[in-house]
């Protein structure tokens, strides 16, 4: 159940390797959903057609019942509007309108819209990224954009954005300010919410807004809008249409899907979050590295053991041949009869003590045709050769060990002494085997009445 989620070649979350890291951070997770509504509840809730109507407050509080707009001394508590707050899948379109009726009875008011734009943002925490808007009055006053800035949801019935602009319009011109926005849901279907916005200049509060929102219908938006372009008396070059032409009042501004793109909206643009390759488990390593260690052994140890085998078939052939050029090989059995045995015992024990040194024992061996045997070998072959503690090796060992070496002493035979037969080479071991037991047994002890037999054994053989 291989999870491709890695983008590497190797995956993570299967049973080799660690979890992915989408499992546990969001943000990796490809599959997690990047729309609004998905991310948090409360952006449905606060989706809609809603009145509003907002109150001016000075920075000690002081309710600001007139401001000059545009040349024009407009009321400013309350101040009535709409706001239209639309959601699709990974983008909002936010447009707020705000009528200022003129302070002077039967003069001409202003309306301030504001186009809005939002997308969700890679972390995927419902958090949104309120992108470059602009704002304006009419076309008496000039159209100010007003920078980026972050909306994230608090639980699931309210809203906290922060952001800067370069002044609060109609309000303040002292420059550079800072706000706080909050939105919040008054009921459960948030058909009614409650807004407060703060502005700030170095730290000291400017401007206020203490504001309500009530949900209506499409129907009563397009409406009210119209009707109250009526009742305030508002310049035409301040309206706009309704119902909207286009995703933005101010057609000309309205944002490319280049523009999305570029700005980061997960729909189209890809996250830096990517799911890493996937890696190894610590276990999984160490397994693998035992089990490769252990093959390693298990190879090292065949190879040895192969190696082994070969010096060993080496030794026998090298001790084989030398005794074959040694021996006076005959067609009868008494060719290696204990008598002859000893003999060529003795030759290699050439103090006659009933033992072979290891120093005669590799005389014998380089002094015929085979040539030197490296340290290794005879070290090895002395091993094999003498089975008790002592150091050196008797003739009971002697025997036993030329039993071992019957196929390589028949092979040094033939090639000594063409005319023996395989037969009689096999019959020449076997009384090597029989001595080896005899001697360990009666030791030499009427083995010449043995030998007379095995010698017509060979003859009838022949």
């Amino acid at each position: 159940d291989i999870q491709e989620r890695g983008m590497g070649n190797i995956q993570c979350g299967n049973t080799l390797t660690e979890p992915c890291l989408g499992e546990k951070d969001i943000r990796y997770d490809a599959g997690a959903s990047n729309n609004f509504v998905d991310q948090s509840v409360v952006w449905g809730k606060m989706a809609g057609y809603f009145k509003t109507e907002h109150y001016y407050y000075s920075g000690n509080y002081t309710p600001i019942e007139t401001s000059s707009i545009a040349s024009l001394v407009v009321k400013a508590f309350p101040s009535p509007g709409y706001e239209n707050f639309t959601i699709d899948g990974t983008r909002i379109y936010q447009h707020n309108y705000v009528f200022f009726e003129n302070a002077i009875e039967g003069g001409l008011s202003l309306v301030r819209y504001t186009d809005s734009s939002k997308h969700t943002s890679y972390e995927k925490d419902g958090s949104a990224i309120v992108l470059p808007y602009l704002t304006s009055f009419s076309d008496f006053t000039s159209q100010q954009e007003i920078p980026s800035s972050v909306s994230y949801p608090v639980g699931n019935n309210s809203l906290l954005a922060t952001g800067y602009s370069d002044s609060v319009f109609g309000f303040n011109d002292e420059g550079y300010t800072t706000w706080i926005e909050t939105k919040t849901c008054l009921d459960e279907p948030c058909d009614n919410m409650a807004v407060t916005v703060e502005n700030f200049v170095d730290g000291s509060r400017v401007v206020s807004l203490l504001g309500t929102q009530t949900r209506i219908t499409k129907d009563e938006f397009i409406e009210g809008m119209n009707q109250d372009y009526v009742d305030y008396n508002v310049f035409n070059a301040s309206q706009v249409p309704i119902p909207m032409e286009a995703s933005c009042n101010n057609v000309d501004q309205c944002l490319t899907e280049e523009q999305w793109c570029e700005s980061g909206d997960p729909s189209c643009s890809e996250s830096p979050y990517q799911e890493p390759d996937g890696k190894v488990k610590p276990g999984v390593i160490a397994g693998f590295t035992i089990a490769g260690f252990v093959v390693l052994l298990a190879i090292l140890y065949l190879v040895h053991a192969y190696m082994v085998k070969k010096r060993d078939e080496r030794n026998r052939v090298k001790f084989a041949s030398r005794v074959a050029q040694t021996m006076s090989i005959r067609k009868s059995a008494r060719s290696l009869s204990p008598a002859l045995l000893e003999k060529e015992f003795n030759k290699i024990d050439k103090e006659h003590g009933g033992r072979i040194t290891k120093e005669a024992l590799r005389e014998f061996l380089e002094s015929g045709k085979a040539g030197e045997i490296n340290d290794r070998d005879f070290e090895a072959l002395w091993a094999v050769m003498h089975s008790d503690s002592s150091e050196t090796v008797d003739f009971l060992e002697f025997c036993a060990y030329m039993a071992q070496c019957q196929d390589e002493y028949n092979a040094a035979a033939r090639a000594n002494r063409g005319s023996i037969t395989v037969a009689a080479s096999l019959a020449r071991m076997s009384v090597a085997r029989s001595v080896s037991v005899k001697v360990a047994t009666e030791g030499l002890k009427d083995l010449e009445a043995e030998e007379d037999a095995q010698e017509g054994q060979e003859e009838e053989t022949a």
